[in-house]
């Protein structure tokens, strides 16, 4: 029933009664408006292409209650009771491109509030594939490496990459380009995941200011927080090391309220690789995810030794440990979309993301199904004879990440309002009072 209507026959059912009663009906306060207000829907749906091999009508979570807790913090968030809500996507090729990602950051900072662009990574000066609102650039050459091809030399940290320089000091420019509403992006707070030494940070627009920290070596684990004079879309950031590391910073807006989406995601990462690399679970809680999404399995697919026993071992063991970091942590897990090997569909995507269900589901861990969701076994003849497939037949384009992230925005809204429904169906609204005459 529309909402509006709603509160119209609340409001109509509470005066006939009390005119019977002999009494008046004072109309709603502004205390009582705002009440109701916090149950707001999220009424935005951002997926609308209408691909007949897409399951859109199946976009939905499974084992949902177990994002509850999350739900509630959401809702807390729109109320004025706390101030930011943190998500955590970890993920491989598919997520480093914050494609998926963006459109979810997207569709909940228009709702929630935007808190800021959250972990970001100077992935050119790494020789990657970076998001579209990223640039970074460097004067000198660093040395990179990230979980999927580490080098023994290198310590690898909360986004799955590193720089280093192993012949002194060296600077790292890092800015913000226009968001996917084409907003220019701000902060004001940074927050630098960077090695032992002393690091100097100037904003872009500005090099009046100096801001200086120096990060111990017992302390890595943590970031180190700058709060700059006034927003800024850029940075450089300088360190006076011998042997700086670099890691990653984020980028927030120290007074606003909202939500923080933080991606991590690697060019053909696994679940074991994040699992081996002691500093990222060093540096992970940093963060204070309210919800991890694992977005993983396609690399796993792909080896010809991989067995659902071991894959779910690999999941379980990162799932442990998130829940080591927090218990009271949301956890979101992503079925893998259909792809092809060597020229064929394949096959071990399925077995994987059937173990995995049956993993999730004997847990009460929440599904998020991509893959049934895309069109399940076969689909991926579909999608490339479309045209949203790659050359290579694994990755898909830009259009079609951005589908799947509208699809996960819209599951997830869905399961809000699921849940602020049943919220509000508890409670009591105070739509009018009454006076004796």
């Amino acid at each position: 029933m529309n909402y509006t209507l709603f509160v119209y026959l609340l409001t109509i059912s509470a005066t006939a009664f009390h005119i019977i009663h002999q009494k008046a009906v004072a109309p709603p306060s502004k205390s009582d408006i705002e009440a109701t207000a916090n149950y707001t829907l999220i009424d935005q749906q951002r997926y609308h292409a209408t691909y007949s091999f897409i399951h859109s009508e199946h976009n939905a979570i499974l084992q949902e209650e177990g994002l509850s807790a999350f739900y509630e913090k959401l809702w807390n968030l729109k109320a004025g009771h706390t101030k930011r809500v943190n998500i955590v996507q970890i993920g491989d090729s598919h997520t480093q491109p914050d494609l998926i990602a963006r459109e979810v950051r997207s569709g909940l900072q228009h709702f929630f509030g935007d808190a800021g662009r959250g972990l970001v990574f100077p992935y050119q000066i790494a020789r990657t594939n970076a998001p579209f609102d990223i640039a970074s650039s460097a004067p000198t050459r660093w040395l990179h490496s990230q979980i999927s091809r580490p080098h023994a030399s290198n310590h690898l940290g909360i986004a799955g990459f590193s720089l280093r320089k192993s012949n002194g000091n060296g600077t790292v420019r890092l800015s913000l380009k226009p968001d996917i509403n084409a907003n220019q992006q701000l902060f004001d707070c940074v927050k630098l995941f960077v090695g032992q030494g002393t690091w100097q940070v100037h904003s872009i627009d500005s090099h009046t200011t100096t801001y200086t920290v120096k990060q111990s070596g017992q302390t890595t684990s943590k970031p180190q927080e700058i709060l700059l004079k006034s927003p800024t879309h850029g940075i450089d950031i300088r360190s006076m090391a011998s042997n700086p590391h670099f890691f990653g910073v984020s980028l927030e807006k120290k007074d606003a309220s909202g939500v923080l989406f933080h991606t991590i995601g690697v060019n053909g990462a696994r679940y074991k690789q994040y699992n081996d690399e002691p500093l990222f679970w060093e540096q992970l809680p940093a963060l204070q995810a309210d919800l991890y999404i694992l977005s993983l399995g396609t690399n796993e697919a792909f080896y010809n030794d991989m067995t659902e026993e071991s894959y779910i071992n690999d999941v379980s063991e990162t799932i442990a440990r998130i829940q080591t970091i927090n218990p009271k942590a949301a956890i979101l897990v992503s079925t893998t979309a259909e792809s092809f090997k060597y020229g064929r569909i394949n096959p071990m995507i399925e077995r994987l993301n059937l173990a995995l269900k049956f993993y999730c589901h004997k847990q009460g861990i929440p599904v998020w199904d991509l893959f049934e969701i895309t069109g399940g076994s076969g689909s991926a003849q579909e999608w490339l004879k479309n045209g949203l497939l790659q050359a290579d037949k694994i990755h898909y384009q830009q259009k079609a990440y951005s589908m799947q992230g509208a699809l996960l925005f819209d599951a997830l809204a869905s399961g809000y309002n699921q849940f602020i429904e049943q919220k509000s169906s508890t409670v009591e609204f105070p739509l009018a009072k009454t006076v004796d005459k």
